[in-house]
C-alpha cells in the first residue's frame, strides 16, 4: 500500500494542474476575446474607409462633372463667338464684294446706254 502522505502529494499536484488549466483556459477566453474585439474594430475601421473612400469617390465624380460642364460652356461660348466673327467677316466680304460688282455694272450701264444712244442717234 502507498503511504498517505505520497496520496497527499498526488492529490495536491492534480489540484494544481487543475487550478493551472482553468487559468490557461481563462486566459486563452481572455485572448480570444480579445482578438474578437481586434476583429471587430478592425471590421469597423475597414467599413469606415470604405465609407470614406466612396464619399470621397462621389465627391471627385461631381467635381469633374461641373468642371467638365464648364469647359463645355466655355468652349461653346468661344466657338460661338468665333462663328459670329467669321459670319461677320463672311458679311462684310460679301458686301463688298456686291458694292464692287454694282458699281461696276453701274460703270457699264452708262457705257452700255452711251453706245445705245449713239447707234439710235446715228
Amino acid at each position: 500500500m502507498v503511504p498517505c502522505s505520497c496520496w497527499h502529494g498526488v492529490n495536491h499536484a492534480i489540484e494544481v494542474a487543475n487550478i493551472m488549466s482553468i487559468e490557461y483556459i481563462k486566459q486563452i477566453r481572455e485572448q480570444e476575446e480579445h482578438a474578437g474585439k481586434i476583429r471587430h474594430d478592425g471590421l469597423m475601421e475597414s467599413k469606415r474607409i470604405f465609407h470614406a473612400a466612396t464619399d470621397e469617390a462621389a465627391a471627385l465624380v461631381d467635381k469633374a462633372q461641373t468642371e467638365a460642364r464648364a469647359l463645355y460652356k466655355d468652349a461653346l461660348a468661344k466657338a460661338n463667338e468665333e462663328a459670329a466673327s467669321d459670319y461677320d467677316k463672311i458679311i462684310s466680304h460679301v458686301r463688298w464684294e456686291c458694292e464692287m460688282l454694282l458699281s461696276s455694272a453701274e460703270k457699264k450701264m452708262d457705257k452700255a446706254v452711251a453706245v445705245i444712244v449713239n447707234k439710235v442717234l446715228d
